[in-house]
């Protein structure tokens, strides 16, 4: 809920969150040092730094990520990512950036915000061309780092760590029908079937019929692909982009990862890696051998999440709920993204 104006100027930012995080860490603290960064179509970041009073350490460069109302994904919770960020600080395989504090309240800034440490590293990309540039010997030592990232956090005891009070009990037969619906709601449709494609409807009908029931129930990323990390010499020093963590399969992430529309027409998965090697390395990893049927599944779940996106993002524009241009233009990948996902369902069956 947002209770006050999104005010993102500096002077505003400074009072508004200064004021939380002093109360927060029990200390004075003076912000400065504010940078937004342009990327996404969901939350926004914000670079800044905390300098506590002279003498009583030193500054520290932070991120501040705002769900944005008008954002792809709105309405949105910060807690979650906080929550998943918290259980998975200092796993040497998972390299995350450090968590010092969230809100939900939107009376303090203006909408639900997540405070991070700043991890240096760029962020390396699957579109064509990309792989060739960074050369096979970074590409395979990326690729080592991305699937071993994800078998160690499909390993994590979530029940032990503050994700279990948030998640609670959760049901391994329920998962996936529980995001088909889910995306169902995101694309406006969650009164019935008025107004959607037939292909959606189609595909929502197929994925309730053929839902299975996860092998555990795991942290699921929700965006695990190439793009949503940052590396440095070959190397992952950060996985960012936690906004849609939930409990699930980890066949979700898996496929969802793999998924053709993230290969830069490459084939292979995030243009790093050929699937099979994907697949075989990270059930080496985490013990567990994939399921080709049950990824066949998710890869059909996928692009009906993808089409979601795009018919929400269309529907944001018109409504007036949303006002980046970019949105408007993903109304044009509405229809081959159906298509694709005719394609996946005739090979799934």
């Amino acid at each position: 809920m947002t209770d006050r104006t999104l005010d993102l100027s500096p002077a505003t930012l400074e009072s508004r969150l200064g004021s939380f995080l002093a109360e927060r860490w029990q200390r004075p603290v003076r912000l400065d040092g504010w940078r937004r960064f342009p990327a996404g179509f969901s939350w926004i970041t914000i670079g800044f730094r905390a300098s506590p009073p002279a003498g009583e350490g030193e500054p520290q460069d932070l991120i501040l990520r705002i769900g944005d109302p008008m954002g792809l994904l709105a309405p949105y919770r910060a807690e979650p990512e906080y929550r998943a960020l918290e259980a998975l600080q200092g796993l040497p395989a998972l390299p995350v950036p450090r968590v010092h504090a969230f809100s939900d309240d939107g009376s303090i800034i203006g909408a639900p915000f997540l405070v991070t440490g700043r991890v240096e590293g760029d962020t390396p990309m699957p579109w064509k061309g990309a792989a060739e540039r960074r050369g096979a010997e970074q590409n395979a030592s990326l690729a080592r780092d991305f699937t071993d990232a994800l078998a160690t956090l499909h390993g994590v005891d979530w029940q032990r760590t503050g994700l279990g009070q948030l998640w609670g009990s959760v049901d391994p037969h329920g998962v996936a029908r529980d995001q088909a619906l889910a995306w169902w709601r995101h694309a406006g449709f969650d009164t019935g079937a008025a107004g959607a494609p037939p292909q959606m409807q189609y595909a929502m009908r197929w994925l309730l019929r053929h839902a299975p029931a996860a092998p555990r129930a795991a942290i699921v990323h929700g965006d695990y692909r190439v793009g949503n990390f940052l590396q440095q010499d070959g190397r992952i020093t950060a996985v960012l982009d936690w906004e849609l963590v939930h409990p699930g399969d980890p066949h979700e992430d898996l496929a969802w990862a793999a998924l053709r529309i993230f290969s830069g027409g490459t084939g292979r998965v995030g243009g790093l890696v050929e699937r099979d090697e994907f697949f075989r390395r990270y059930a080496q990893q985490a013990g567990f051998t994939p399921d080709p049927a049950v990824l066949r599944y998710y890869e059909v779940l996928g692009l009906f999440k993808s089409a979601s996106m795009l018919l929400s993002a269309a529907q944001r524009i018109e409504t007036g709920r949303a006002r980046d241009i970019r949105m408007a233009s993903m109304g044009f990948q509405v229809a081959s993204t159906l298509l694709e996902l005719n394609r996946l369902i005739a090979e799934a069956s």
